[in-house]
């Protein structure tokens, strides 16, 4: 499980019953991170003295979620990700209770993240049948989980090993501060549970060293996201939805500038939707045959060696669909995405099968997620650096945990070669195939082979039966 658990991105905190306190373990999760930690609590807001607040950098309460669309509500979710490291994802009401419009559940939402979830269990009698019963609904669903008890539990009975122990509740010592509670957090947890930035090495090899010009763009890619944000859960029509910092330290607001900032055309005209007829991209029979071939091979090898990888390929999306997305977004994709999307669409839940090296391929409402909330960054850093990070005719097709994606080049001379983009580091093309179609038949080759891909990934089955790729 350490393998293809995300250790940064989306989590989904989930406790097994009321009388388990979902906060303690937000808290202690948030304490023992390394990185920027949001809280998101679905259907029921985070009071103003709740002392959770204290314990994370952002808070956004959707009390509303009664009028929000599953695919809004995972929006808001993937938007808050771009200024956090870390995610915590709680509904009070329960995993499977209905939630938003449509009945959509917490568990709903989870799959549509592809985040995983962490199960907080605590002492009784009915912990251990609670806690098997919320991990097989959660494995009916094809998401990852991992377990956290708080106070004394039997561990034997459990039907898995816990990922963490957080101590019972204790009287705090002289002169002990909430913050020194907490002290210890980072012990009481497995390494996989501990948010920490990836090592350097862990990417690629020679990714760039971040610029200046890129701190800038983090810090206005923060703003692009708390703007959208601010407005996405202003549409839900509950003056009490926010997104507010936790403390005066978590944002300063600067003093109103001297001189009016420079102003920068709206997302819509940087990249428009539905701008005019597209010559939507429909692939030949022979892209068709070798696109189909290469998922044949990836498919025939998860099957006999990942199952649980097999299991959370999509459904082929309908060609009526892809050309609509197509014309949404005014880009053309390349005939041989399209002949893959009309395999899989994307995965149908969870996380169990990479691109190589951690690169989980988009079902088409991702795709048109991601290409919105980059082109909406876009819009406000302009074209001001003199390498490209994001154009309108780049289609993001795989998304990694931490904001990053794999792309295909759709502009002109582009020629759909693939290439990966990251919020902190820009684009690259450099050691990517020239085609969706080159980037399949290389992974499936690998493996077969079991050689590592490009000679640097290669390609291993955990204990739970998914597809991971080690760096070598």
């Amino acid at each position: 499980m350490d393998r293809h658990w995300p250790g940064l991105g989306i989590w989904m905190v989930t406790p097994t019953s009321a009388e388990v306190d979902w906060r303690t373990a937000v808290a202690a999760l948030a304490a023992a991170a390394e990185v920027p930690v949001a809280l998101v609590s679905v259907g029921s807001p985070v009071g103003a003295d709740d002392p959770v607040r204290g314990r994370v950098a952002g808070l956004l309460d959707l009390p509303g979620a009664e009028r929000l669309s599953l695919d809004r509500a995972r929006d808001l979710v993937t938007a808050v990700r771009q200024a956090h490291g870390l995610v915590l994802v709680v509904a009070p009401a329960g995993l499977l209770v209905p939630l938003g419009a449509d009945g959509w559940t917490l568990a709903d939402l989870a799959e549509a993240l592809r985040a995983p979830a962490v199960v907080v269990t605590g002492a009784g009698t009915d912990a251990v049948n609670h806690t098997t019963l919320m991990l097989g609904a959660l494995a009916g669903h094809g998401i990852a989980a991992a377990v956290v008890t708080i106070g004394e539990v039997d561990e034997s009975a459990l039907p898995v090993t816990p990922a963490g122990r957080i101590p019972a509740d204790r009287p705090p010592a002289e002169h002990e501060t909430p913050a020194d509670a907490l002290a210890g957090a980072a012990g009481w947890f497995d390494p996989i549970l501990l948010a920490s930035p990836p090592p350097a090495p862990a990417v690629l090899d020679k990714r760039p060293a971040v610029s200046g010009k890129r701190i800038v763009l983090a810090l206005v890619a923060v703003f692009a996201v708390m703007v959208l944000l601010v407005c996405a859960v202003a549409w839900t029509g509950r003056t009490e939805a926010s997104l507010e910092p936790t403390s005066r330290a978590a944002v300063s607001v600067a003093p109103p500038a001297t001189t009016p900032p420079v102003p920068r055309p709206p997302v819509g005209m940087v990249c428009p939707e539905y701008a005019g007829p597209v010559d939507v991209g429909r692939p030949d029979a022979a892209t068709t045959a070798r696109v189909t071939k290469a998922w044949q091979r990836i498919e025939k090898w998860l099957a006999a060696h990942a199952p649980a990888g097999a299991r959370v390929l999509g459904r082929p999306a309908p060609a009526s669909r892809i050309d609509d997305v197509q014309r949404r977004m005014s880009v053309p994709f390349p005939p041989d995405l399209v002949a893959s999307l009309r395999r899989h669409d994307g995965l149908s839940a969870g996380r169990g099968f990479d691109l190589p090296p951690f690169f989980a391929p988009s079902a088409l409402d991702g795709i048109l997620a991601d290409w919105r909330l980059k082109c909406e960054i876009l819009a406000r850093t302009g074209d001001a650096w003199d390498e490209p990070w994001w154009d309108r005719d780049f289609v993001p097709f795989a998304e990694a945990g931490d904001g990053g994606s794999l792309l295909v080049d759709q502009r002109p001379g582009g020629h759909g070669r693939v290439g990966e983009t990251f919020p902190e580091d820009g684009t690259s093309f450099e050691r990517w195939p020239a085609s969706v179609a080159e980037l399949l038949e290389k992974t499936a080759t690998s493996l077969e082979t079991g050689r590592p891909y490009e000679g640097r990934y290669r390609p291993r089955v955990d204990q739970d039966g998914m597809l991971v790729w080690e760096i070598v």
